[in-house]
């Protein structure tokens, strides 16, 4: 990994923070241990350790601060694993709708910085097929299109490996609050953010907090589902 460039003037971690890896000259460290949630079926999670990823070409690190819960989390993987194709969970970190901020930059990014807060597009497409070349890679063809908390580890952890591409930059000056990272992460292109859907996984997703032994720190991290 190449270092990290120099944050934005105004970016969040020049700010106080509330995450992992904030405060002054706190950051990751590569291949030292973090927490994190799979999904093996029968309504059950099971927290694991893992080792920090270090981002490759055109890959950033980012420090979660929310990942939300979609409806076919609970449907495919929570209660049994049913999905195939697509829809194949391979046993990563669950979390297909995270956002937080860029911790680190692999070589090759040229257009975040760290301190940029993003939301993350679950899926990462091939880049070259038709779909993907219009914009869509949900649609995207090659079998070895994957999707965060399904095929490649997604947001439920301390730290994400995402893709630069994937990322969609959050406007500067907008609020570090729970509530505004939360609606962040269920937030999707294509979706809307601000309907009763996405306040309803706000609170399945806090009540399910409340609830769990997880070390809740200071930031929004609400991983363990609600048995739905």
């Amino acid at each position: 990994m190449v270092p990290a460039r120099r944050s934005r003037p105004g970016s969040s971690s020049e700010r106080d923070g509330d995450g992992p890896g904030d405060g002054p000259g706190d950051g990751p460290v590569m291949g030292a241990a973090m927490q994190g949630v799979v999904l093996p079926g029968g309504r059950t999670v099971e927290h694991v350790t893992v080792p920090v990823p270090d981002p490759g070409l055109g890959q950033v690190l980012l420090s979660m601060r929310a990942s939300s819960i979609c409806g076919s989390d609970i449907r495919a993987i929570y209660r049994e694993h049913l999905g195939h194709g697509a829809e194949a969970y391979r046993g990563v970190i669950a979390g297909h709708e995270p956002c937080g901020e860029v911790a680190a930059v692999g070589p090759g990014c040229r257009r975040l910085a760290v301190g940029d807060r993003v939301v993350v597009y679950h899926i990462v497409g091939c880049g070259q097929c038709q779909e993907c070349r219009t914009g869509y890679e949900i649609g995207c063809t090659d079998p070895d299109r994957q999707a965060h908390g399904w095929q490649r580890d997604g947001g439920h952890a301390d730290y994400l490996l995402a893709e630069e591409r994937s990322c969609l930059v959050l406007p500067t000056g907008s609020a570090s609050s729970t509530a505004h990272w939360s609606r962040a992460a269920s937030a999707r292109p294509g979706r809307p953010c601000a309907g009763s859907g996405s306040r309803a996984r706000t609170a399945c997703w806090s009540r399910a907090l409340a609830r769990s032994d997880w070390p809740r720190r200071c930031w929004p991290a609400p991983w363990v589902p609600v048995p739905c």
